[in-house]
């Protein structure tokens, strides 16, 4: 009897489940060092931003929104927290 096929499978039903808590505990854990960040000026670097000068206003587990500084004024930007490349704080 080939049991070859069976392992296979319960190893991808296995990995499967991993992913999908991996996904759950993203959703529910917050970064403290991104919580750490809320109120401070910093300079963002993302896939949307190009090394912006900005305030982190609020952060889950997903998204952060950002003031960002410009010269025409200030202007409220939300961005996935795992598109950020960098963030220098200033």
């Amino acid at each position: 009897m080939d049991m070859m096929p069976g392992l296979l499978m319960a190893a991808a039903l296995d990995e499967e489940e991993k992913e999908k808590g991996r996904k759950k505990m993203n959703e529910i854990y917050i970064s403290p060092i991104l919580k750490s960040l809320i109120g401070k000026e910093c300079v963002v670097d993302s896939d949307e931003l190009d090394n912006e000068r900005c305030t982190v206003l609020d952060v889950d587990a997903v998204w952060i929104m950002l003031r960002i500084h410009g010269k025409k004024g200030d202007v409220t930007f939300v961005e996935k927290v795992d598109s950020i490349n960098e963030i220098q704080v200033l």
